[in-house]
């Protein structure tokens, strides 16, 4: 009777460790934003490979106060007053944002996991093409005095515009996708990065060559430390701009 008691208590602290087990493994290797778990393909993942020492080709354009490559991630720390934005308002133009880029010819699809850090507001991560100063766009989350946060778009064509996206209060992560098919570009943006839903199709002035990378900003605020969890940069050509496939 004892054998047996001792047993039953065997299989019950087993059955408790595999689960603890799994567990643990499981918030490893995916992790979540509120209910929806994030699959991270890290073969792809540019920065699982990147190094302060070896950018694979990439460079930056104003350097941050300081970033730091950790295991498969980037973070970066946008100081104080950091924005690319040509006020169309106030006619004021900063380009002063920390920007990581490679300069691409032809077509491509960007992507990008970003986890930004909301301290004030405009603070956000970004995905970004940049021709010149007065010819760029980029698609970020952002902390939006209008909406809170949510994917927020800005095309600029020598003054910029301010596209403020759906609202996404209580998201810490979100996937970015920028998409260039000849001079006509797209974005999407996705809560498990496999669901993307358009935000804006547009068109820019040729340019056989573009910037393109991932962009950190602080516009209000000292600094704020944005965490890039992915980030790829594939060259080929989607068939469909509204779709992103």
């Amino acid at each position: 009777m004892q054998e047996l008691k001792m047993r039953v208590i065997f299989k019950q602290v087993s059955r408790f460790y595999i689960f603890l087990l799994l567990l643990i493994l499981g918030s490893c290797t995916h992790p979540k934003t509120n209910s929806v778990e994030i699959k991270i393909d890290q073969s792809s993942n540019l920065l699982a490979t990147m190094t302060a020492t070896n950018m694979l080709g990439f460079k930056w354009m104003n350097i941050p106060d300081n970033y730091e490559f950790t295991g498969n991630s980037l973070k970066i720390t946008a100081g104080e007053n950091t924005d690319y934005f040509n006020d169309p308002v106030g006619c004021s133009m900063n380009t002063n944002a920390p920007l990581l880029y490679k300069e691409v010819e032809g077509d491509f699809v960007a992507k990008a996991l970003v986890k930004p850090k909301f301290n004030s507001v405009w603070n956000g991560a970004a995905l970004m093409i940049f021709m010149e100063d007065k010819y760029w766009a980029k698609f970020c989350f952002e902390n939006s005095d209008a909406t809170g946060p949510s994917p927020v778009s800005v095309v600029t064509r020598e003054v910029s515009d301010d596209a403020n996206g759906v609202i996404l209060n209580g998201e810490k992560l979100l996937w970015l996708k920028l998409i260039r098919k000849g001079d006509l570009y797209a974005m999407h943006w996705s809560k498990d990065g496999e669901n993307y839903k358009m935000a804006r199709l547009f068109k820019m002035p040729h340019h056989k060559s573009v910037k393109v990378g991932i962009e950190a900003q602080c516009p209000v605020g000292k600094s704020a430390i944005h965490e890039f969890l992915y980030f790829s940069l594939e060259q080929k050509t989607v068939n469909d701009l509204r779709r992103g496939q």
